[in-house]
């Protein structure tokens, strides 16, 4: 007997007998491997997003400690012609058989059991909505059969790599999409349209720098004054940030008397507090190189046998994204604070900016 699929029901499936209204990848369906065997491995020239929800019968703590995502349906697991169908792959096979393991019941269901078994592949990523925050991992080799599916109600298990064990605050990592997504109760979710929303995340995550509204502005302000403006605007906003703090701040002219060996271009004097900082500002786009810290640190070795009771810093302040390895290196040999494009922005921000 043929089995009754719903228009609702074509929507969401992607079984071989069965040609969707609205696939989940493209147009054409990459060979999988059939689900069950340990060692089988799926590749694929592109990956999918997907939310699932895995805290029933311990899923999160399986996934912190053993790196596996998991779903529920063990009487499914437990069913031979189950297992059959979902191995197959068959849309038509799955429905009788499902609708047979659990005689008509949670039947909507269904979609979440066969996207984790037959629409999941290795590669994707996968987004796991937690109390608080949420998991990013990506899928391992092949989906198997829960060897835990006799003790627990856990039916199939995907072996993962944790991308991002624990983004939370949510807001400060998901945007607003991908936040009203994860309000979602369905199991399992495509959101393969959220896919730049989910790597943004990602990104934050990996770069230890969740969202803020005062990152935010850091940052839209950093891409605004790189568009614009010449070097010794830079120089001016220097002067300005020192100016706003409280120190007498000069811009040094390019050929000052007693230029000697390196280069400072801004100077900040703070005399209650015998503190003396020397700028070295570099508009640069992508990294600043050592070059810039080495001029800093020619023009402070002037003054380092001094025995004045003033303490001497020096800065390089560069509107690039970084700074080289090599430049790192140098300046944490000599003492050299380095302050990269946003970090300055932020402090232009706190500060009230200017110029």
């Amino acid at each position: 007997m043929g089995a009754h699929f719903s228009s609702r029901y074509l929507q969401g499936f992607s079984g071989p007998h069965l040609k969707p209204r609205r696939e989940v990848r493209p147009l054409h369906f990459p060979k999988r491997n059939k689900v069950g065997g340990e060692n089988e491995k799926q590749e694929m020239s592109d990956k999918n997003y997907w939310l699932h929800r895995c805290a029933y019968e311990g899923g999160h703590e399986i996934l912190d400690a053993e790196h596996r995502l998991t779903i529920g349906f063990s009487d499914c697991a437990k069913d031979q012609g189950m297992v059959g169908s979902i191995n197959s792959r068959s849309g038509q096979a799955f429905d009788e058989n499902y609708k047979r393991v659990y005689g008509g019941d949670i039947w909507r269901a269904r979609y979440s059991l066969w996207y984790f078994t037959c629409e999941m592949t290795a590669g994707d990523i996968i987004v796991v909505p937690r109390s608080g925050g949420f998991t990013i991992c990506r899928l391992k080799d092949a989906c198997v059969l829960s060897q835990r599916r006799n003790e627990a109600d856990i039916g199939w298990e995907w072996p993962v790599e944790i991308l991002a064990d624990m983004c939370t605050p949510r807001d400060a990592y998901a945007s607003t999409g991908l936040l009203s997504r994860m309000k979602c109760r369905q199991t399992t979710l495509n959101i393969g349209n959220l896919a730049e929303d989910v790597d943004l995340a990602l990104m934050r995550f990996q770069n230890k720098n969740p969202f803020t509204l005062f990152g935010e502005l850091a940052e839209k302000c950093h891409e605004a004054l790189q568009k614009s403006g010449a070097p010794d605007h830079f120089e001016r906003l220097v002067l300005d940030y020192f100016t706003r703090q409280g120190a007498e701040a000069q811009i040094l002219s390019k050929n000052y008397s007693d230029k000697g060996e390196g280069d400072c271009d801004v100077s900040a004097v703070f005399r209650p507090l015998r503190l003396s900082i020397s700028v070295q500002c570099k508009k640069h786009v992508g990294e600043t190189n050592e070059f810039a810290v080495q001029q800093i640190v020619d023009y402070a070795n002037r003054f380092k046998d001094s025995d004045d009771n003033w303490t001497y810093v020096n800065w390089v302040v560069s509107f690039a994204d970084d700074f080289t390895k090599k430049a790192k290196d140098l300046a944490a040999e000599n003492g050299v604070i380095l302050i990269n494009g946003q970090e300055f922005c932020k402090m232009l921000i706190a500060n009230g900016i200017g110029a």
